[in-house]
């Protein structure tokens, strides 16, 4: 058996005239020619059917057994005619395009004639294409004219995609405060505050200077960092949440994690740090400090009450409040859910307590360095979402907490500032052995000072940024939430200087 028996599935033959391998194939003279009618008299030769050999595969031309002529492969012609094949769209250009009609001589055409007869070959025909979307061609037909002549549209405003970024920064840039009569002040739980501006941004104390060139005084760069990172975290906040937005301000200590101290710039003013990564915050203030700014803020309660006093009306300064809470800390897990944060705090004085679950979640962090101060800062923004009270049974029993703090607190409210400052005594029990080896319990009692600003006033001015109205509300807000901060923390360094 041989290669080309295989290929051209025949038995295989011993005798010499018969041997069907390749070279025989590509090699040998062609045998004897024999008589060949055509079936059909337009046409020389028979197309020959496709033979699945390698000859056919590599020659262009094909060679006939019975005549010995050469004749054309009906395998790569079978290929050709895929290849020609007109497709729809090009049939649709071709009826676009201009016809050229050229006159041609009779006598070129009967020579033509002449030589194909004479030279004529079987040439399998072309698939040709004759269906024409009539819908379509009149589409492109319309296309082609209404393009000619047409003037691009032009906005009056450029679209959202095409419009150039620029940051809260250079929004406010350039503008003069304006200022707005004064509304009535309310005082609530809410602590709204009229819409009056707090800062005249144009005028001095002294009357034959001015402010700037401008008439305006520029804002510290320091609130206005601050201003657009609250803005920037506000523009992802949902309305839904707002309710359950907490945004802190807490005093502590920022420690660089590669010297295990306090942060070190080598810079004398107060300023932003961004590489939180590098660095952690350890909260809490000295006890000596911690009373000082309670003592602070008394002395201005009764400073307060005497003008009062003086002019016979009555009213406070502040709103107090006082509490006593047990926190415990849960880490909540369920499956295929991410893990929980689950606080809850216990009244300690209601009987029987009451018990009360938030679960917490953190937004972003601003680290505030005041290398010149005896406090660092740290803004926090987070969520507060009330858990179900039916689940507060079930995450008691089932959990051990992982955390657990009681809390003295004393709190005041300040309406026209909108800040609440926290002063916190914490106590946290903590496992120890005596010197007998037997466990004992003790209390590690630190001491934290944190300001609260209130989310709807806060929110409000966020709006009229949003909306036009006041671009100056907003940053006003968060320099008075900061200035609050900057004096208590100015009253414990004077404390820590003398």
């Amino acid at each position: 058996m041989n290669v080309g028996s295989i290929l051209n599935e025949s038995q295989p033959d011993k005798s010499r005239g018969k041997e069907h391998s390749i070279n025989n194939l590509l090699n040998d003279p062609a045998p004897a020619a024999i008589a060949h009618k055509d079936s059909d008299s337009s046409f020389t030769e028979t197309p020959r059917p496709y033979r699945s050999s390698i000859a056919s595969l590599t020659n262009d031309k094909d060679v006939d057994f019975a005549t010995g002529q050469e004749t054309t492969n009906a395998s790569r012609n079978s290929v050709e005619e895929t290849e020609n094949v007109i497709s729809p769209r090009t049939e649709v250009k071709k009826e676009l395009a201009p016809q050229s009609e050229e006159p041609v001589d009779d006598e070129a055409k009967n020579g033509d004639k002449t030589e194909t007869k004479t030279e004529e070959k079987y040439v399998p025909p072309k698939k040709k294409s004759s269906v024409v979307d009539q819908k379509e061609l009149a589409t492109l037909n319309k296309l082609r004219t209404s393009s000619k002549n047409r003037k691009p549209r032009r906005y009056t405003e450029p679209p959202i995609w095409a419009q150039e970024w620029n940051p809260p920064s250079q929004k406010w840039e350039g503008h003069v405060q304006k200022q707005h009569p004064a509304g009535p002040v309310e005082n609530g739980s809410s602590m709204a505050v009229s819409d009056k501006h707090v800062f005249n941004q144009g005028q001095m104390t002294s009357l034959d200077l001015e402010c700037s060139v401008t008439g305006v005084i520029p804002p510290s760069s320091v609130v206005r960092t601050i201003a657009e990172w609250i803005y920037a975290n506000f523009v992802e906040i949902p309305l839904d949440n707002r309710q359950f937005l907490e945004l802190e301000l807490k005093f502590g200590t920022i420690i660089d994690k590669a010297t295990g101290r306090r942060l070190d710039l080598g810079v004398s003013t107060e300023c932003i740090y961004t590489k939180s990564s590098n660095v952690r915050f350890e909260m809490g203030v000295h006890e000596v400090g911690w009373k000082e700014m309670t003592a602070y803020l008394d002395e201005l309660e009764k400073a307060f009450q005497e003008e009062k006093r003086k002019t016979g009306t009555k009213g406070r300064k502040f709103s107090t409040l006082d509490s006593d809470v047990t926190d415990q800390f849960f880490q909540i897990t369920e499956r295929n859910e991410q893990p929980k944060k689950v606080r809850i705090s216990k009244d300690n004085a209601l009987t029987p307590p009451r018990y009360q679950a938030i679960e917490k979640k953190r937004i972003s962090d601003l680290y505030i360095h005041n290398p010149m101060s005896m406090y660092d800062l740290r803004f926090s923004m987070s969520f507060e979402f009330p858990v179900p009270e039916n689940n507060v049974e079930p995450i008691l029993k089932k959990n051990k907490p992982s955390l657990t703090r009681m809390k003295k607190r004393n709190t005041y409210n300040h309406a026209p500032t909108v800040t609440r400052f926290d002063f916190t005594k914490v106590s946290v029990p903590k496992a120890s052995k005596n010197k007998s080896g037997k466990s004992v319990m003790e209390n590690d009692t630190s001491h934290e000072v944190e300001l609260e600003m209130d989310p709807v006033e806060i929110f409000r001015g966020f709006d009229k940024i949003r909306d036009g109205s006041d671009t100056i509300r907003f940053e006003e807000l968060v320099e008075i939430f900061l200035n609050n901060a900057r004096i208590l923390n100015n009253r414990v360094t004077k404390l820590a200087s003398k």
